[in-house]
Parts: structure tokens; C-alpha cells; sequence
């Protein structure tokens, strides 16, 4: 049995991406492609844009109702925070150059369905009080699986060493982060059947990837191409196992069929150095 959730315990081993060992003049030797390179701009901005998601959170009043939310949410945005910063620094390092407003722009140019889910959260959080909450601590867990395994997946396909470390190092604090929604959705969703159909009903009509909304589709799907192989690969699966894990749950199947609708399949061969062995999602 998983040990509880120590919110203490998460608070005292919280802190910003160690990156003080990394040997920056080593990351543009070796090459990038350019597909991989836009996956990498797409993670830039998925963990840049957590201050806007924390921005429009502060709005439902029923997130704060949770005791442990708030210091979670305030380690959680610094530690994302730093995340950005890394992908970021790594782009630089690389030789690509990254707009001082690039947080204002994607913001500014968010999808129309981000925009309606801003409004939408708090219209809605006060019609099910005691059920949104759940909504959120559910959307945190498959984004924050989804995370994990995209990071997996971008160490076995970019195969560049300095990225390598620093996935990992991130890799452990999206870990944690995933285990405080999945325990917090998983009470909530065992204490309630009308909480269970809240959650369904939200996820089929709101649910999309992580990073899609702050970047447009055609990035979402091709990170997903990218990272995963679409339908064809196995990663999709295994975020999907995660969420029908949870009660209510037991049909999610959105992620493959987001994969279906919009056509990803198996990335071409030329994105990567070299094909060797893909998929390599590690089992967790």
C-alpha cells in the first residue's frame, strides 16, 4: 500500500531545479533535429505557463477549502517554475534564441477554449461546490502523469546527455507532484458518486493534453508524435491505466482517442538521431 501523502514532508524536500552542475558549453554539441527542437520550445511553454493556470485557480473557491492546496500550490509553481527556466536555459545554450516576452505572448495568443475554461471554472465551481475541487485534483493527476512519461520519453528519443540530466532531476519532482492529486482526487472521488459523475461529465467535455490551450494544436499533436508514436505507441496506454486506476474512472480512454481524432501516428524515423528500440517508456 502507497504511503500517504505528507504534505510537511513534501514542503521541507521542496525546492528549485538544481542546475549547478550542468555543463552548458556541452549542450550544443550534440545536434538536435528540428522536430525535436519544437518539442522542446512546447515544453518551454507547457511549464511556463503554470502562473496563468495558478492565476485563474485563485478564482474557485472551493481549491482553497483544502487544507494542504495552498502551501502545495505555492511549492508546486515555484518548482514548475524553475522547470521553464531550465528548458529555457538549455534552448539558449543550444543557440536558440527566446524572446524576452515569450510568457506574455503565448499567453496573449491562448486557444478561444482556454479563455471559455478561465470563466467557465468559476460559473461552474459555484453550481457543484463540493464537487469542483475534485475536477481540479483529477486534472492535475493526468497532466502531471502525462508530464512524467513525456519526459521519459524525450530521454530515450533526443538520447542528449545534458537534456538527459535534467529531465531526471525534473522527472522526480513531477513524481511528487502527481502523487498529491492522485491521493487528494482519489478521496475525493471514493467519498462521492455525484463527485465521480462531475468529474466524468468535465473531463469528456473539457479535457485536452497537457500544454494544449497556452500553444496551439498542431504543437499539441506534434509533441504527442514526438514523444509518444500517437495511437501506435504505448505511453498512451500507460497513462491511461494510471487514470482507470481511480474510482469513477474506469473508462477513461480520452488520450486515445484524442490520438484517433486528430490522426498521430507513428513519428517519422528522420526526427531522430537514431531509432533504436522506441518506445522506451519506463513502467512506474
Amino acid at each position: 500500500m502507497a504511503e500517504p501523502f505528507n504534505i510537511d514532508r513534501f514542503m521541507d524536500g521542496s525546492n528549485k531545479l538544481d542546475l549547478s552542475d550542468i555543463d552548458w558549453d556541452e549542450v550544443p554539441r550534440h545536434p538536435l533535429t528540428p522536430e525535436a527542437i519544437r518539442t522542446l520550445r512546447y515544453f518551454l511553454t507547457t511549464e511556463s505557463s503554470t502562473f496563468f493556470y495558478v492565476r485563474a485557480l485563485m478564482a474557485v473557491q472551493g481549491t482553497l477549502e483544502e487544507p494542504d492546496f495552498a502551501p502545495f500550490i505555492c511549492a508546486w509553481m515555484y518548482e514548475e517554475e524553475f522547470h521553464g527556466r531550465a528548458f529555457r536555459r538549455f534552448l539558449e545554450a543550444y543557440g536558440e534564441p527566446i524572446d524576452q516576452t515569450y510568457r506574455q505572448g503565448f499567453f496573449k495568443t491562448r486557444s478561444v477554449g482556454e479563455r471559455i475554461d478561465e470563466i467557465g471554472q468559476s460559473v461552474i465551481s459555484r453550481i457543484f461546490p463540493e464537487a469542483w475541487p475534485a475536477v481540479h485534483m483529477i486534472w492535475g493527476t493526468v497532466q502531471e502523469i502525462t508530464t512524467y512519461y513525456a519526459y521519459q520519453c524525450l530521454i530515450d528519443r533526443i538520447k542528449h546527455p545534458v537534456l538527459d540530466v535534467i529531465c531526471t532531476r525534473i522527472m522526480k519532482q513531477e513524481l511528487r507532484h502527481y502523487a498529491f492529486y492522485r491521493e487528494h482526487a482519489k478521496r475525493r472521488l471514493t467519498a462521492s458518486k455525484l463527485t465521480q459523475r462531475v468529474v466524468s461529465r468535465a473531463l469528456k467535455i473539457g479535457w485536452t493534453p497537457v500544454g494544449e490551450g497556452m500553444s496551439p494544436r498542431e504543437e499539441s499533436i506534434h509533441a504527442i508524435q514526438f514523444l509518444f508514436d500517437g495511437a501506435e505507441g504505448t505511453a498512451i496506454e500507460k497513462v491511461e491505466q494510471k487514470m482507470r486506476e481511480l474510482p469513477g474512472l474506469e473508462w477513461f480512454d480520452l488520450f486515445t482517442k484524442y490520438a484517433v481524432e486528430n490522426g498521430i501516428r507513428r513519428a517519422p524515423a528522420s526526427w531522430f538521431p537514431e531509432r533504436v528500440g522506441l518506445p522506451a517508456v519506463a513502467a512506474m
